[in-house]
């Protein structure tokens, strides 16, 4: 059915407009519709659930999301996920790395050669990896989907004052 609500691509939220250098050209007031919910971009508590190496990766990344305006507490479980995925994905590479080439290919009992336990835990970790990041702009192609890498608008006229500012790092 044509014309209806959910015709056309989804709208993004204005943070990740804004993050993109507002390309569609908004006004201040359309980028922050009151009318829109809003959350606060904050860090929220680590679940107690996450194994040792999932809670060093929550740790290592949480900040940089809150930083970027791309983490809210909602945003909770899918980091969760994320990084849960990264610890198991982390294991299973130990475990491959540490059985050298029986890591990958292993022999079954009636001895055809198929992939190995460790490897498939990892292929499947990866999946749940990138699925939960790409949330987060965690890979190249996310954060030009995001925008988040795009380089501003140079300024048109020279500023004597910003370069004699970065001249003596101020």
């Amino acid at each position: 059915m044509a014309g209806n609500r959910n015709s056309g691509r989804r709208a993004l939220p204005s943070n990740v407009h804004a993050l993109r250098g507002n390309p569609s050209k908004k006004s201040a007031h359309e980028l922050h519709d009151n009318s829109a919910p809003s959350l606060n971009a904050e860090a929220p508590p680590c679940p107690s659930f996450l194994t040792k190496d999932a809670k060093a990766e929550w740790k290592r990344i949480v900040q940089d999301l809150v930083t970027l305006g791309l983490m809210t507490k909602v945003d909770r479980g899918e980091l969760a996920v994320y990084c849960q995925a990264w610890a198991d994905w982390k294991h299973a590479r130990e475990k491959i790395t540490a059985a050298e080439d029986s890591g990958y290919v292993m022999n079954t009992p009636s001895g055809y050669k198929q992939m190995s336990v460790w490897m498939q835990i990892a292929n499947r970790a990866e999946e749940r990896m990138r699925t939960a990041g790409n949330s987060f702009g965690l890979n190249p192609s996310a954060r030009a989907k995001l925008g988040t890498g795009t380089v501003g608008q140079g300024e048109l006229f020279p500023n004597e004052q910003k370069e004699t500012a970065a001249k003596y790092g101020l």
